[in-house]
Order: C-alpha cells, then structure tokens, then sequence
C-alpha cells in the first residue's frame, strides 16, 4: 500500500520487543495470579483498545507486515510516550494515533506531534466516537514526503486539474485470484488506467475505475479498513488539503486457485 503522508520514520523507534520477550511476564493464557496488576478503566476504554488492536491486526494482514500485532500492541512506543498502545489506547487521543497510524500506513512509530497535524485543533464534530471523529476534525497541516521506495512516479500537474479517481479489481486467471483497490489523482481515467497497468499488468484489464470514492463497493467493504474509508471521504471532500498530496494507494491481496 503506497501513499505520500508525514514522514513518520520506523528508525526512531525504540528497541523492538517480541511476543517471545512477554511470554514469562504477560501471557494472556496463563491463568490470573494473585500478584496480577488490576488496572481499572472503563468499558469505553476497552473498546478503544480493541478498536486500535483491530486496526493492528488488519493493516498487518493487508501489507504483509512481518511483525507480530500484539507485539506491537504490547511493545514501548514513541506514539505514546513510551508507554504500550495496550495501556495508552485506554485514552481518546492515544486512540486517534493509533488508528490513525496503521489506517494511512505511516510505519510503525511515529513522533506523537506528527500524527496529531492530522488532526485539527477545533473540534467541530457533533458525535463523540474516534470514528466520527476522523470525518469531523479539520483540514491537516503537515509536510508531506514519500513514505515508501516503491511509491511509483507519476507526474503531477496543477492540483486543480486533477481529480479523485478509485478502481477495484477482481481479475482470476485460473492459477491466481487477484483483488485490489486503488486511489490516486489524475486528469482523467485513461491515465489510472495506465497506472494500474504497469503495477498490475494483465489483471489491471479488469480494473473498474470510477470518479471519486464509493465506501459501499463489497471490494472496498473486504479490502479498506474503516479509518482508511474516513480518511479517503475527507479527501474527496477536501482535495485540496494537505493529506490529498501525492495520494497512491494500493491495496492487494492474492489467492492461489
């Protein structure tokens, strides 16, 4: 998955922790013991934290990311003051970071001020849940940087002149199965369409390209993750914001027949 955002480096993070480092202090299947923390918190709390495990999770499953989820969920981290997303996540704002890392792909550490320049100071939502909240909050105010080496070039013109196109595609060759979800900026289709061709080759025939972003397509529904989908309706209804430069992103996943 390929896409320009706030440069959020991987080598500032702090030393990596393993699933295997937790197993003699922390494993969640060894029955409770009396010397076991208590940590009270509310029902709220617990959402927060499995929403953002549920964001872990399915990021790493959808970029093939060779680290562990709850290591990572379990692990010391930048984002949160050091602390573990598992304790961090309990609070609103820990929350916002964490799903908003893994939803736009932005590593796995990050600088806390970073991820909040994502996120406008006025809040002028009516709901109270991180979802909404993605929709509700302002235009981001942040330099913008490639993220990956395989982001591939494309040139740009005048924003004005571009807009928001997306494409879906199913493509089964009889010895692979092919599904994936593309958004970038162009002039027109013609110009996605050679974009996915030489990502894609052959299965970028059966590209369906659309203008703009439909969420309620059963390819996105399978393949986007809710905080994405947030994000790529704030762009269509912002295309002139910050996080809209440079957009190209590419969800694949691939089945053996």
């Amino acid at each position: 998955m390929n896409m320009i955002a706030p440069t959020c480096s991987n080598a500032a993070v702090l030393p990596p922790i393993t699933l295997t480092d937790f197993a003699s202090v922390l494993d969640p299947l060894d029955p409770d013991l009396p010397t076991d923390e208590v940590v009270v918190t509310t029902r709220r709390g617990l959402a927060r934290i499995a929403l953002v495990a549920a964001e872990v999770a399915g990021r790493f499953q959808r970029e093939g990311v060779r680290h562990d989820a709850m290591a990572w969920m379990l692990a010391p981290r930048i984002l949160f003051g050091g602390l573990s997303a598992m304790d961090a996540c309990v609070d609103r704002d820990a929350c916002l970071r964490g799903i908003l890392l893994h939803g736009l792909s932005l590593g796995l550490d990050a600088d806390p001020g970073a991820v909040d320049a994502l996120v406008a100071e006025d809040d002028i939502g009516t709901g109270g849940d991180a979802q909404s909240d993605l929709l509700a909050r302002g235009e981001p105010r942040v330099d913008h940087g490639p993220r990956h080496d395989n982001v591939l070039p494309f040139p740009q013109t005048d924003q004005a002149e571009l807009r928001l196109f997306t494409a879906t595609i199913v493509h089964d060759d009889g010895f692979e199965i092919v599904q994936a979800f593309h958004a970038s900026f162009a002039i027109d289709a013609a110009e996605i369409a050679d974009r996915l061709y030489a990502r894609m080759g052959a299965a970028a025939t059966e590209a369906v390209i659309v203008t703009g972003f439909d969420h309620t397509s059963p390819i996105v529904e399978a393949l986007v993750s809710q905080a994405l989908c947030h994000t790529l309706m704030m762009i269509e209804a912002a295309p002139q914001s910050p996080l809209a430069a440079g957009l190209d992103l590419n969800i694949v996943q691939r089945f053996l027949c």
